[in-house]
């Protein structure tokens, strides 16, 4: 991950969010259904998957490496409102964090969900937002610091601050909006209440 590039379109929709409590021991696969990318332990290359298989048994390949995709483990999910891209494409950009993609039947919407855990992964939840075009979520803005330095790498969590840092400016953006609504529904009570008086 790099910084925040020039021209960057973010999605906005998820500054807001918080984590969402979900029974992941249940409903699947007709409830829900992940999409996770995972790398061979022998090649390297990054596949969908379901389950465990050795590579040689799902593709025309020679490698004898293995792909392990459990999907969630934790029974959180981490919404991702107004989702609009190829899913596979989305878990492969996320490959490289402990999270997989999501979507449940019934509402249609996508979400993200931990597949590992053990410690606070709130920088690879925001990585992940990041790296799927949208700003983070305000709820991770108090982010752990940890002895050794971000857990995501500098350059990634560089770019995850300044993310963060949009987050914050546009959620000023609407307080100051909702504040100048309210100072005309103040000034319309007052002119409400001044007619009444007159009648």
């Amino acid at each position: 991950m790099s910084e925040m590039r020039d021209g960057e379109q973010w999605n906005y929709g998820a500054i807001d969010e918080k984590p969402v409590d979900y029974d992941f021991g249940e409903g699947y696969p007709e409830k829900w259904e992940y999409f996770e990318a995972v790398e061979c332990s022998e090649c390297g290359e990054v596949r969908i998957l379901h389950g465990e298989e050795q590579h040689k048994d799902i593709e025309n390949t020679e490698c004898e490496g293995y792909l392990s995709a459990g999907g969630p483990m934790m029974n959180y999910c981490y919404p991702l409102p107004e989702f609009d891209m190829n899913p596979d494409e989305a878990a492969k950009k996320i490959a490289h964090l402990p999270v997989c993609l999501v979507h449940f039947e019934e509402d249609d919407e996508y979400a993200l969900a931990l597949t590992g855990g053990g410690m606070n992964l709130a920088w690879e939840i925001c990585a992940a937002y990041v790296e799927l075009g949208y700003l983070p979520p305000l709820h991770f803005a108090n982010l752990p610091k940890y002895a050794g330095g971000p857990p995501i790498g500098f350059a990634a969590a560089k770019r995850v601050l300044s993310a963060m840092e949009k987050s914050i400016e546009v959620n000023q953006h609407w307080l100051e909006g909702h504040k100048e609504d309210v100072k005309g529904l103040q000034a319309w009570v007052k002119e409400c209440e001044k007619k009444r008086k007159d009648e």
